[in-house]
């Protein structure tokens, strides 16, 4: 994308937006503008939008932004600029908003030979809850992802329970309203390729309510939340065209949220859902700055006890 930095490894090349349009890149989207694995040459995001992208302000007492054009997302509106790029990483920097005052530093850097590392640090300036209550604050980050063959977000709730084969779900919803998430189960007992893992969740039907109740706590729990997970958020992974795994991997799982949505990027007949994650501090200081890390993994998907060493490496490294 022609005047936007570009970071790259061996095996993807990704091009860094602030809020300003580029081509056919709209304005208003940050992040990664787009992510190019090199054994396909398509983007992963749908390539009006972006990936990785800051998108909503949440605060307890704090009326809806309106911006420019009626725009609901401060994030997107609000200026902000490149501070720095080279080869390697990127810092995009957003001052005080204007109607949530939240200032924003988000660095993105790449690791060999399929990492996209973003560093989040937020301020925020006031606070807009009653006396005495906790200042509750949270953020939406999304990555709006094109086309993919299955649109399905899929988790392994309880990484401790079975082995590596046992114990996962996917996610997803018939429209982005609906009330509740479709969980159905991914089967265990052997691996599967990415083949055989679409063909798998093509068979699936989802959980009933009844199958649902008969579930631990730990993994009925957050899934029937109607609008995101409520529970902490060690990773998740996607599948893309060219068998290409979509990996997030977050480094302080308490402090992340699965949100999703299964058209955020479009719907039929060209389905681009939103897999998203959520930041969030239970009682945020003005003046304090908090910070997030997290990683993208994208390579040709070798398995869930692939993906596991990916997580563990990351969680541990």
């Amino acid at each position: 994308m022609k005047g936007l930095p570009c970071i790259e490894t061996e095996s993807f090349i990704a091009f860094i937006a602030d809020n300003a349009p580029a081509g056919i890149h709209r304005a208003g989207y940050n992040g990664v503008a787009s992510l190019i694995p090199r054994c396909s040459g398509n983007n992963l995001f749908v390539p009006a939008y972006a990936g990785l992208n800051y998108e909503i302000i949440w605060l307890p007492g704090l009326a809806p932004y309106a911006g420019k054009d009626d725009c609901r997302f401060e994030p997107r509106c609000e200026p902000m600029h490149v501070e720095s790029a080279d080869g390697q990483g990127a810092v995009l920097v957003q001052p005080e908003t204007a109607h949530a005052h939240v200032s924003a530093r988000i660095a993105f850097s790449v690791e060999e030979p399929h990492y996209i590392h973003q560093h989040i640090e937020l301020t925020p300036h006031r606070r807009f809850c009653g006396e005495g209550e906790p200042n509750t604050f949270r953020t939406l980050w999304a990555s709006y992802i094109h086309v993919p063959p299955d649109r399905h977000v899929y988790l392994k709730p309880d990484r401790g329970a079975g082995d590596d084969l046992a114990g996962w779900f996917g996610l997803t919803k018939a429209e982005h309203d609906a009330p509740r998430m479709e969980v159905r189960r991914l089967p265990g007992g052997r691996e599967l390729d990415s083949e055989g893992h679409l063909d798998a969740m093509s068979r699936q039907e989802p959980l009933s309510a009844e199958e649902l109740s008969r579930l631990p706590d730990e993994v009925c729990a957050p899934m029937a939340v109607p609008r995101s997970l409520d529970g902490p958020l060690a990773f998740y992974y996607g599948l893309c065209h060219g068998a290409q795994l979509f990996l997030m991997m977050f480094k302080q799982p308490e402090r992340f949220r699965l949100a999703y949505s299964p058209c955020g990027g479009g719907r039929a007949p060209a389905w681009s859902p939103a897999w998203d994650y959520v930041l969030r501090v239970e009682d945020a200081q003005p003046g304090a700055t908090y910070s997030w890390d997290l990683c993208l993994a994208v390579k040709q998907y070798e398995g869930r006890a692939d993906v596991l060493r990916e997580v563990r490496r990351y969680q541990e490294g």
